[in-house]
């Protein structure tokens, strides 16, 4: 029939570009882990200096690489700790409006990323961000001492529970357990039964994911 050659042709031009596309696309798959690696080493080389990590994996527009791998929430989750560095609780000084500000990003973003679903080490590790967040505005007088108090060991609380193999949460509940202001607790708050270990368990900026 006349319509097969002009049909082939059709199909044969077709093909070309969505070869090409292909190509890209794997390209990109393979090229989005690399630029996550490259990043996560610089960043745990100098966790408080700020290049915009993981915010330009690939070279596609629209990110199709990160949708493909489903690294969105990896990636969010990294975004958040570079913003936990900034602040680093024990480790550096709020002493202005703007640091203060961006304690309170950070507060947000911790809290959002705990609430995410996903892994449980991820989630876990934010739940301990969060408690030592907390802690760190802890006073042991005033009204505010019990609720503070309880939120921190009820964060890392749940960090041990949805991953138990947190340390650092355990690390951590341990040593505010063992505060002279834990006595305020109520009876039916966590006894010190669940924690374990003999050092702070906050960590270091950019001891990685």
């Amino acid at each position: 029939m006349r319509w097969r050659p002009w049909a082939i042709r059709v199909a044969a031009a077709l093909a070309v570009p969505a070869a090409l596309a292909l190509a890209l696309l794997a390209i990109e798959v393979l090229r989005v882990p690399r630029d996550l690696a490259a990043d996560d080493v610089r960043f745990q080389g100098a966790p408080r200096i700020q290049r915009n990590l993981w915010s330009d994996l690939g070279f596609l527009p629209g990110e199709p690489g990160m949708r493909l791998l489903g690294v969105a929430d990896d990636v969010r989750s990294r975004q958040s700790i570079a913003l936990y560095a900034l602040i680093d609780p024990g480790k550096v000084a709020l002493n202005s409006p703007e640091k203060e500000a961006l304690r309170g990003r950070v507060q947000f973003e911790i809290t959002l990323r705990s609430r995410e679903g996903g892994t449980a080490e991820r989630q876990s590790r934010h739940l301990n961000l969060l408690g030592v967040l907390t802690m760190s505005r802890f006073s042991s007088s005033g009204p505010e001492a019990a609720q503070a108090l309880g939120r921190g060991v009820g964060a890392f609380q749940s960090a041990i529970e949805v991953d138990p193999s947190n340390l650092d949460a355990k690390r951590n509940l341990e040593r505010l357990l063992r505060r002279p202001e834990a006595a305020i607790l109520s009876p039916n708050d966590p006894s010190q039964g669940g924690a374990q270990g003999r050092v702070s368990g906050q960590g270091r900026s950019g001891s990685g994911y």
